[in-house]
């Protein structure tokens, strides 16, 4: 050695101890135990699977956990909360668990798979979490899955999360069977005390649950007071809710799913009789069932049922309120129609076309051979236009007479307004209808046997209709018409006392005066029509029975009788 120390000695060489050997050690083992096989196995990403579930019962609530390992390996927790959850909080504890737990075990990248539709969306912020308690458990996932450097959050069906599913019932359960091996604790998760509102919007029974069970209400005011007046109605019986009905006994009450299937049972199952609306929503009721829209429900069903509206009694209730035609313009407004055919009468008329004024209720009518086009418009012409003036609106029902060509050329011509009755609705023609019922009333009366002669027979059935008193007016429609009361055949053959005190000069003065007075007299009159039909409408609307429909309503049409 000091050989050698003499030889190097020129060459100025300094010498340091070496200070540690451990980094060099581990340098060199690293460059001894490189292989290419090592280098492809650093660029494989280990990714860990991780499945969660919760379950909230009466036993209590807990996670099922199951992680799965990069290399196969399947880690199963368990444990049960302290305090009693709800399904939504139970899903989520479950998931922050399972976060927790694969950090714990290294895991940096992670596929997470959970069953809830409504925590997965709300985490990935494609549904709002409106209730502050499943905000705040969302915001806490999220920042736990902050820290990951690569995660995926996915839904899957029940039955392919069902080894966490069974987890999280074993941990509430607290009895099972076979030799695995599964730590159950109990512990309080960070987030105790965060408790959920609603499960959803659909599921009624959730906000009365949650304050039976926990006394929890919401923080709206409003909705907290809803909650408990509701809620007085109803008792947890055996874990399901129930409510109280005025009879005393306890209704049961259902999920929406439940209760379709409820009604499609009763009003179509095996001991079904397709009742009615009333006796649908009476049978549920009585065999136990309850839930809000049961009414509707009942009514959408029968409403639906193919074989209800098959064989359906037919509905003649009306559908409309009724809508009363008012004139106050006399002879303004004309109702048109025909009858016959009658007993052939001398000249051979058969037929009998009649129009009656809507305001005064007078009544014009003509007997016919043929009841063709041609003879309406001259109808018109002779016993309407050229005695009482132009019409406004004529009112008619769809025959052929009326609905032609020549018909429509003299409305148009002489500028009448036509209008045809609806054929689904022939009473909107009831004016001349009703006068047509009295004509055929006065003649089979007056004509006893004498068939053929009832064109002899129709002047004195239309003088007494002019000059009867009409209780929808309050006057008759000769008074209307002309001013004053017709004298009748009786005053003349036993005098009244107008007749008997008769002076031509005081009589044309009283004419006057009362032909200045007539139009406060058919004023009078209108009001009292008015007052009339409105009673009409008062009693028919009674009777009415809505039956809307919208455009994309199935409506079942009858072809048969």
């Amino acid at each position: 050695m000091t050989k050698w120390a003499v030889e190097l000695s020129e060459y100025d060489i300094t010498y340091a101890p070496r200070p540690s050997i451990k980094g060099q050690v581990l340098a060199d083992f690293v460059a001894e135990g490189f292989s290419l096989d090592a280098a492809e196995a650093e660029g494989e990403v280990e990714v860990w699977r991780l499945f969660v579930d919760g379950a909230a019962g009466k036993g209590g609530a807990g996670p099922g956990i199951v992680l799965e390992s990069p290399r196969g390996v399947i880690h199963e927790f368990s444990h049960r909360f302290q305090e009693l959850k709800t399904n939504n909080v139970a899903e989520y504890e479950a998931l922050l668990s399972g976060l927790r737990i694969a950090m714990g075990m290294g895991a940096t990248r992670l596929h997470i798979c959970s069953d809830s539709l409504l925590v997965v969306n709300q985490v990935l912020e494609n549904y709002e979490a409106k209730e502050e308690a499943l905000a705040k458990l969302a915001d806490e996932v999220r920042g736990a899955l902050a820290q990951l450097e690569e995660w995926k959050l996915e839904h899957v069906k029940r039955e392919d999360n069902h080894h966490a599913d069974a987890l999280s019932k074993l941990a509430t359960a607290m009895d099972f069977e076979g030799d695995r091996q599964v730590t159950i604790t109990k512990e309080a998760p960070p987030s105790e005390g965060v408790m959920a509102i609603v499960e959803g919007a659909a599921e009624w029974r959730s906000p009365i649950v949650e304050y039976l069970q926990t006394d929890f209400l919401p923080s709206d005011e409003a909705q907290a007071k809803l909650i408990k007046r509701k809620a007085a109605h109803y008792s947890m019986v055996g874990g399901q809710l129930h409510k109280r009905s005025f009879s005393g006994a306890y209704l049961k009450c259902l999920s929406p799913a439940e209760a379709e299937w409820i009604i499609k049972e009763i009003h179509q199952g095996t001991c079904a009789s397709h009742a009615g609306l009333r006796g649908l929503e009476k049978t549920i009721l009585l065999q136990g069932y309850y839930w809000p829209t049961v009414k509707k429900d009942a009514e959408k069903a029968v409403r639906a049922c193919h074989e209800c509206q098959i064989h359906a009694s037919k509905q003649h209730l009306p559908n409309a309120e009724l809508k009363s035609i008012t004139s106050p313009w006399p002879f303004a407004q004309w109702g048109l129609d025909l009858l016959g055919p009658f007993p052939t009468a001398p000249l051979g008329k058969k037929y009998l076309v009649v129009a009656v004024d809507y305001f005064t209720k007078w009544i014009e009518a003509e007997p016919l051979d043929t009841i063709t086009s041609a003879k309406i418009p001259k109808f018109l012409f002779n016993n309407i236009m050229i005695r009482f003036g132009t019409p406004h609106t004529i009112i008619t029902d769809h025959g052929t007479q009326f609905d032609c060509r020549p018909f429509e050329n003299f409305c148009a011509r002489n500028r009448i307004t036509c209008r045809m009755a609806s054929v689904a609705f022939p009473q909107a023609d009831g004016q001349v209808e009703s006068s047509n019922k009295l004509i055929l009333r006065g003649l089979k009366r007056r004509l006893k046997e004498a068939k053929g002669g009832w064109t002899a027979e129709l002047p004195h059935v239309l003088w007494a209709h002019r000059t009867n008193y009409k209780r929808a007016t309050g006057e008759t429609p000769f008074a209307l018409t002309y001013g004053s009361e017709a004298v009748a055949p009786t005053e003349v053959i036993l005098p009244s006392l107008r007749v008997q005190t008769y002076d031509p000069e005081e009589n044309h003065k009283k004419l006057l005066h009362q032909l200045d007075m007539i139009e406060a007299r058919r004023d009078a009159a209108m009001v009292r029509t008015i007052q009339e039909k409105l009673k009409v409408a008062k009693i028919y609307n009674e009777k009415v029975k809505p039956r809307p429909l919208e455009e994309g309503d199935m409506v079942l049409k009858r072809n048969f009788e």
